[in-house]
Order: structure tokens, then C-alpha cells, then sequence
């Protein structure tokens, strides 16, 4: 069965030739191949056991069923809702194929931070994966998506996060998925004087696209983003974004690094809306890239839509090599080219993950690149 065969969908939001040339991102067959869309069943979650931590809640997330590992009854409320309209026409898709959408509601601040173990498992096989976070305490959140080596398996994931209000949320997404194709597309709502904290890690996955749809419709809402794209061969990741400004004093801030090897491409296609009853708001728009090779690329895209003189904006977008200086000086130590250069990387890499609050949080992203060589 041909994803694309699903009730027609319309697929034009991608990034295509077809749509503006210099995005050159042609994803569109992918959805044309057959995949497999029953669900292995049986899955013996002992050998993933290492993706457990003792410093955080652990549930893991299969077949888009929540699988308790430690109880939550007391923090968590899990409740199944129906699928919701939006813009990105792929919001919808997962609905051709499951019924509803889980949703956790975090009524009480946690003991621990929560990780949300999200496990992929079979060749050739078409998985969903949608889910809703509402936010009604401060938190802490972890999710983790892993896969064994999975063959030509692709992953169309749904994400709403809702932020009550005077609530701050804080969330990272650490991705280690191997010979894989995944799309996330993103809901954020972030009600008055709250903020949403997004940290997005991506690792390894032949196709990575994030599409997000993102209103701030209350005052003071706040939504920051900051991303570490890390590509080699031919891997191919996008960063599509939509934020609309509607209510007034609301931030939005979006950051993204890519560290791009080999043949590797990545989109940063990134606008802002600032509608004119969204005074004295601010919005922020950067990409950095480095380019570690001669075949490696970067589309950017930062716009910004304005119809108000009262607010703060600014975006950018910069493309370089490693820093020759920097290199010298290591060399210079007595460290070799290569080795120099992975410390660089490094050191970029961790910038991002410094953004995540919770130290517990950084130290198991840190033993997570490590098990998985990223």
C-alpha cells in the first residue's frame, strides 16, 4: 500500500522543485513506495532496557500505545482524543490509520523528569506515532526515539504541546533512528504568561523533517526553539516552520545549527507572522551551519512578515567551514587534524544541549550519543 494512496492526500506543503527551486528537496517518493502497515506485535522491550534511567519516570511509547514502566497515576492522566485540523495537510494523515491520538496530562509536578521512550521495530514498515502533551505544572521532559537497523522504515509522527497558563514546560527530543525516514509535524499552544522550551537532537536518520504550526494566540506566550542538526552521506533533514503572532508581548525565538558532512542536505525554511494586534512582540530567526565537506549543503529560508512598527525582529542566516584559527591552536597542542576537529563539533554540539535546563536530562542525551557513535 502507497501512503500516497491514502484517501488523496494532498501532499503540497513539502518541499519540492515543483514548489520553489532553490529548496532542490524533493521527498515525494517516499510517499510513492509500498510499505508494510501491520504492527509487530510481541515486542520484547527487556532488550531496550538501557534506554531506561533511574533519574527519570520511564514510559515507553509502542505501536502508539503508551507501555507503563513506572507508575505515573498520581503525576500523569492518560486520555485518548480525536485528531485535530491544521494547516499541514500531514497532520492528518495518521488519522487514515489509527482511531485516536494519546494524550498525557501532567496534573502534578513530578518527582523526576519524564522520558518517553518511543521504540520503532521492523523492515519496510509504515509507523505512526501521534501524541499530545498538555501542560498544567512546570516539567521536564525527555523523549527518546530509537530503532534497531531497520530497513527503509519510515515514521510520520504527531506532536501538540499544550502550555496552560503561567506554566513552563520544558522539552528535548534526542533522535538516534538508523536507516530510517521520519516527518514530525508539531502543534504548539501556549497560553498567557507561559513558555514552551523546545530542544531538538537529530542523529543518524536518512530523512529527518520537522513541520511545525505554531500560534501564539495569548499574551506573554513564549515559544523558543533550539536545534542541532548533525548529518553525514546523504542524509537529508528540513526544518519547516510556521509562527503567527496574534496576541501581544509574545516571543518566539528559533535557533538552529546544522553540522552537515559527505553529501548532506538540510532546509531551513523558517517564517514569522507578527499580526497587528501582537504589539510590542518579539521574533527571532537564526541558522548556523557548517559545512564540513565540499558536497554538503544548506538551503535557508528565514522570513519575517511584519504589520506592526512596536516590536523586536531580527533573522539571519550564516554558512561556513570550521574555524581554521581554532584548528591551529588544537594542532598546535600536540592534537591531531581529526581529532581537533571532533572537539570543534563537539563543543558546537554542546552550546545546544546547554539550552536543556536539566542537568540529568544533558548527562543521559550525553551517555545516549555515546551508546549510539553520534
Amino acid at each position: 500500500m502507497k501512503v500516497i494512496d491514502i484517501k488523496n492526500l494532498d501532499i503540497s506543503i513539502l518541499p519540492t522543485k515543483k514548489v520553489e527551486e532553490f529548496r532542490s528537496f524533493n521527498i515525494y517518493p517516499y510517499f510513492e513506495k509500498d510499505f508494510d502497515f501491520k504492527k509487530v506485535e510481541n515486542i520484547d522491550l527487556n532488550k531496550y532496557s538501557f534506554l531506561k534511567d533511574e533519574h527519570f519516570i520511564n514510559i515507553f511509547f509502542v505501536n502508539n500505545k503508551i507501555v507503563l514502566e513506572d507508575k505515573i497515576d498520581e503525576f500523569i492522566e492518560i486520555t485518548y482524543e480525536n485528531f485535530e485540523n491544521s494547516f499541514n495537510s500531514l497532520y492528518k494523515l495518521n488519522s487514515y490509520l489509527d482511531k485516536e491520538v494519546t494524550t498525557l496530562k501532567i496534573k502534578k509536578e513530578l518527582e523526576k523528569p519524564l522520558n518517553i521512550i518511543n521504540i520503532f521495530e521492523g523492515d519496510n514498515k509504515f509507523f505512526t506515532s501521534s501524541l499530545n502533551i498538555e501542560a498544567k505544572v512546570n516539567c521536564d521532559i525527555l523523549e527518546t526515539f530509537h530503532n534497531e537497523i531497520n530497513k527503509d522504515s519510515f515514521i510520520s509522527a504527531n506532536r501538540k504541546y499544550l502550555v496552560k497558563k503561567d506554566i513552563k514546560a520544558n522539552i528535548a527530543k534526542v533522535q538516534t533512528l538508523n536507516n530510517a525516514q521520519i516527518i514530525v509535524n508539531y502543534k504548539t499552544q501556549v497560553e498567557e504568561n507561559a513558555t514552551l522550551n523546545l530542544v531538538n537532537l537529530e542523529y543518524k536518520a536518512n530523512l529527518a523533517v520537522n513541520i511545525f504550526d505554531s500560534k501564539l494566540e495569548y499574551e506573554n506566550a513564549n515559544f523558543n526553539f533550539d536545534g542541532i542538526i548533525k548529518n553525514n552521506e546523504n542524509q537529508k533533514s528540513a526544518n519547516i516552520m510556521f509562527v503567527e503572532h496574534i496576541a501581544k508581548s509574545s516571543i518566539s525565538d528559533v535557533k538552529i545549527k546544522h553540522l552537515l558532512d559527505g553529501q548532506a542536505h538540510a532546509l531551513f525554511d523558517v517564517a514569522s507572522k507578527v499580526q497587528n494586534s501582537a504589539l510590542y512582540s518579539k521574533a527571532f530567526q537564526n541558522s548556523q551551519t557548517i559545512l564540513l565537506s565540499d558536497d554538503a549543503r544548506i538551503n535557508a529560508n528565514p522570513r519575517l512578515e511584519i504589520f506592526i512598527d512596536e516590536l523586536e525582529a531580527a533573522h539571519g542566516a550564516s554558512c561556513g567551514a570550521l574555524d581554521e584559527d581554532q584548528l591551529y591552536y588544537l594542532c598546535s597542542r600536540g592534537i591531531s587534524k581529526e581529532k581537533a576537529k571532533e572537539m570543534i563539533i563537539d563543543s558546537i554540539e554542546l552550546k545546544v544541549i546547554k539550552r536543556i535546563e536539566l542537568k540529568a536530562i544533558r548527562r543521559y542525551i550525553k551517555n545516549l550519543k555515546r551508546l549510539n557513535h553520534v
